[in-house]
Parts: C-alpha cells; sequence; structure tokens
C-alpha cells in the first residue's frame, strides 16, 4: 500500500492554524450543553479567503490549551430581518491534528460544524461577516431568497425551528447558494466547498462500538509513536497506518483478526481524509462474512461519504484553479493557493496535475516554510 508522505516521517514542528477574527455582531452568553452540541455549525469572521493558509506558523499549539467551547450568540437575517440565536465556537484549537489539506482538528467541539450561520425563516446562510449590520443585501438578491426561486429548507425545518438543529452540510449547501447568487468570487466559493468537504470527512470517520474493533484498536496503540513537542497529531496516526499496513502485509494476523485490523486501518485512513488508500480497505470488506451487520452497514456508509467529500473536492479544485487562472487571489495569498490545490488534485487521485501544481508553489519565496516542506513531500510522493 502507497501511503501518503506524512505517515512516513516525524516533523519537528507542527504548523498552527489561526484564524483571524472580528468582534461578533451580536451579545454572546455560554451555552449550557457545550460538550453535546458538537454537531452544530460554527462561524467566524474571515479576514481573507485563504487565511488559514496564510496563516500557519511555526508554533505548536500547547498541550494544556483550553478545548474548545460553544456560545450562545444573537444574529439578524440582513433578508428578512429574522432574530434567531446562534451558536459560536471559542477556544479552537489544533490540537486534533492538522491534516495536509489544512483541515485542523480541535479537542472539543469541531470548529467547522460552527462556521456557517443560517435564517430559519429565508435560509439565508453564510459566515458572521454575511449577517453583520454594514451587508448590503441587493433587491435582487433578496427577491431569489424570498420569492423566486427562494431557497429551499430541509423538509420539517421551519421558522420555529431551532436552527442549531440544521445539520451542518445543508448549511454549507445554502451558502453556497447565496454565495453564488451574490456573484462571490471563486476563491471564497472555493473555500466553502473545502469546509463542506472537510464536513462529510468528519462525518464519514465513524463506526459503531464492537468489542473486537475496540480490541483490536487498543492494541495497535502499542504502534502509535509519541506526539513530540509542536509535533502534528496527524502525522503520528498515519505512522501508526504505516506500521498497521505492513503487520498486516507481514502476516501478523490470523484470518479472524485481519478484517478487523483491516477496518481499523482503514478508519484511521479515512478519518484524515486518505481516501485513495482507504477506499479499497473498506471494498474488501463489504461482503466480509466475519463482521457483524452493524458494522458492513458502517462501512457501506463510509464508502458513500468518500464519494460526497470527493464531489466537494472537485468543486473546490476547481474554483480555486479559475480563481488562481485569471489571478483573482491576491499576490500574498497565491503561493499557499497553488500549494492547496496540488493537494485537492493528490487527493482526487490526479497526481499528473498535482505535480505541476506542487512546483507554482514551491517556486515562490513567499511559500511559508511547512507548506514548502509538506509540498516538496507530496509531489514527490505523486511521482512514485
Amino acid at each position: 500500500m502507497k501511503l501518503p508522505p506524512m505517515a512516513q516521517h516525524q516533523p519537528g514542528t507542527r504548523p498552527e492554524t489561526r484564524l483571524t477574527t472580528a468582534p461578533p455582531p451580536g451579545p454572546i452568553r455560554p451555552h449550557p450543553q457545550t460538550a453535546a452540541r458538537s454537531r452544530h455549525a460554527f462561524r467566524t469572521r474571515l479576514a481573507g479567503w485563504l487565511s488559514c493558509s496564510l496563516l500557519i506558523t511555526l508554533l505548536g499549539t500547547a498541550s494544556d490549551a483550553p478545548l474548545s467551547q460553544l456560545m450562545d450568540r444573537e444574529l439578524t437575517c440582513p433578508v428578512c430581518r429574522q432574530a434567531f440565536v446562534d451558536v459560536a465556537c471559542i477556544n479552537a484549537n489544533t490540537r486534533g491534528g492538522i491534516d495536509r489539506d489544512l483541515f485542523a482538528r480541535s479537542l472539543g467541539p469541531q470548529p467547522e460544524y460552527y462556521r456557517i450561520a443560517t435564517c430559519p425563516r429565508c435560509g439565508y446562510s453564510g459566515y458572521d461577516s454575511d449577517f453583520a449590520e454594514d451587508v448590503f443585501i441587493p433587491p435582487d438578491m433578496r427577491d431569489r431568497v424570498l420569492r423566486s426561486p427562494r431557497l429551499s429548507l430541509p423538509e420539517g425545518f421551519s421558522p420555529e425551528s431551532d436552527p442549531r438543529d440544521l445539520d451542518a452540510a445543508d448549511r454549507y449547501a445554502l451558502a453556497l447558494t447565496c454565495y453564488r447568487w451574490r456573484q462571490q468570487s471563486d476563491e471564497a466559493i472555493a473555500w466553502l466547498h473545502l469546509r463542506a468537504s472537510w464536513i462529510e470527512r468528519d462525518k464519514g470517520a465513524v463506526l459503531p462500538h464492537d468489542p473486537r474493533l475496540a480490541r483490536v484498536m487498543g492494541y495497535l496503540e502499542r504502534w502509535r509513536p509519541p506526539l513530540r513537542p509542536g509535533g502534528n497529531q496527524a502525522d503520528v496516526e498515519m505512522q501508526l497506518a504505516t506500521r498497521t499496513a505492513e503487520a498486516l502485509a507481514t502476516g501478523h494476523f490470523n484470518r479472524y483478526q485481519r478484517p478487523y485490523v483491516q477496518l481499523a486501518l482503514a478508519l484511521i485512513l479515512r478519518g484524515r481524509g486518505e481516501n485513495r488508500q482507504a477506499a479499497p480497505l473498506l471494498t474488501d470488506l463489504v461482503q466480509d462474512s466475519l463482521l457483524p451487520a452493524q458494522l458492513s452497514e458502517s462501512i457501506e456508509r463510509m464508502r458513500a461519504s468518500i464519494l460526497l467529500e470527493a464531489k466537494q473536492q472537485r468543486a473546490a479544485a476547481d474554483h480555486l484553479e479559475r480563481a488562481l487562472l485569471i489571478n483573482q487571489i491576491n499576490a500574498a495569498n497565491t503561493p499557499s493557493a497553488w500549494y492547496l490545490l496540488g493537494e485537492l488534485f493528490r487527493r482526487l487521485g490526479r497526481d499528473f496535475e498535482a505535480i505541476p501544481a506542487y512546483q507554482r508553489a514551491l517556486d515562490a519565496p513567499e511559500l511559508p516554510p511547512d507548506l514548502r516542506d509538506w509540498a516538496r513531500q507530496q509531489q514527490a510522493w505523486c511521482r512514485k
């Protein structure tokens, strides 16, 4: 199995993703069910589309950084003037690791679920900045949202519903429609598609509790390398995946253990979005008679989630490439954008296109050091 390069090395530092935020547009108060509300949507005001990659630094998140938390926030829809209570995420951290396409995981509620707000009355959706008091909504945009063709909310969701109960994937879909109607830039639309792909990744990397699978996962922990100070948890997990794949290849497990070990390996890879390696493992397991029905059903859902993630990644790559080719992206952001485009191509199996995209990033002296290391490693992997 050809594993991604992050599984083959131990970096000395971990890049930290920092999102530039602005003061909230409404009052904030602690949410009474912070730990239980991790499925709802978080939003933060972005300074720019590529703020994630632009602000990558060599500073690792401190191991004692606070867990992310949820807060209630009051917003007013600029289209229909509906006031509603939203949920925001504070104390976002990267202690869960950063995938090579810049998906940063927090310990605590995952911030990506909380970036998009949706009006429960008309469906208008976007970041917090899209609900600011000074946001101008043209008359034709207002007509599209309220009259024709109108935004379509999920069945059963009404103005009386709690907006926080709307699935994050639906929020992103509504936000994408609003951004297209508002004729937002390709780079802004690409960013929404990328975040939507992360949602599908995170939602898809889930299996029900199974005692045998739990024992296998516990056994594999002996091969997990230590997380060095400032290290990236994602790299640690990918190194664990390498050790597990090697053990499978050398016949370390018997025929009754093997499907559970293979499923554990697929879960690690799926969780980090390395679907080119996870998908074949899951396909082999679909009809395995040794696995209980609940695991087989979950495997099918995981396979379906890979297709949903890839759909969002293709759209993100298309819009990002267009933004780069028409020089729509600020010059300071361009090297990071080329890196990200290469990474999207790699994850989609388009290595031939990924190699020159990585090279465009590497040719720019302004490319952040950690992204430069990643681009070199990923480009070399694509050439093998």
